[in-house]
C-alpha cells in the first residue's frame, strides 16, 4: 500500500470513467490489484458506494438482473454530471 492511491471512493467512481457499464463485482475484480487490502473492497461495501454515488448523481443505473446465487446485481454507468465531475476534480 506504499502506492500513492487515491481514495478508495474515488477510484471506485473513477472506474466508470469512459462510459464504461459495470455493477459492484466488476468494480471489485477491477481494483483488486490496488486495493485489494482495503477492507471496505468487498461487494456490500461497493454495492454502498455505487448507490451513494447514484444518489449524488455521478453514476445511473442501467439494468440489474439476479447472479449466479440469485443475488441482485445492479449496472451502473457514469452520469453526464459525473463525467463531468471527474474531469473537474479528479483529473483525467
Amino acid at each position: 500500500m506504499g502506492r500513492d492511491l487515491m481514495p478508495l471512493y474515488y477510484a471506485i467512481v473513477k472506474h466508470f470513467e469512459g462510459g464504461a457499464e459495470d455493477c459492484a463485482e466488476g468494480v471489485v475484480r477491477a481494483l483488486e490489484a490496488d486495493y485489494g487490502s482495503y477492507k471496505l473492497l468487498t461487494r456490500p461495501d461497493v454495492e454502498e458506494a455505487l448507490a451513494t454515488a447514484k444518489e449524488n448523481g455521478l453514476l445511473d443505473e442501467t439494468r440489474c438482473d439476479l447472479d449466479g446465487n440469485g443475488e441482485l446485481r445492479i449496472y451502473y454507468r457514469v452520469s453526464d454530471f459525473g463525467a463531468d465531475m471527474m474531469r473537474r476534480y479528479l483529473g483525467r
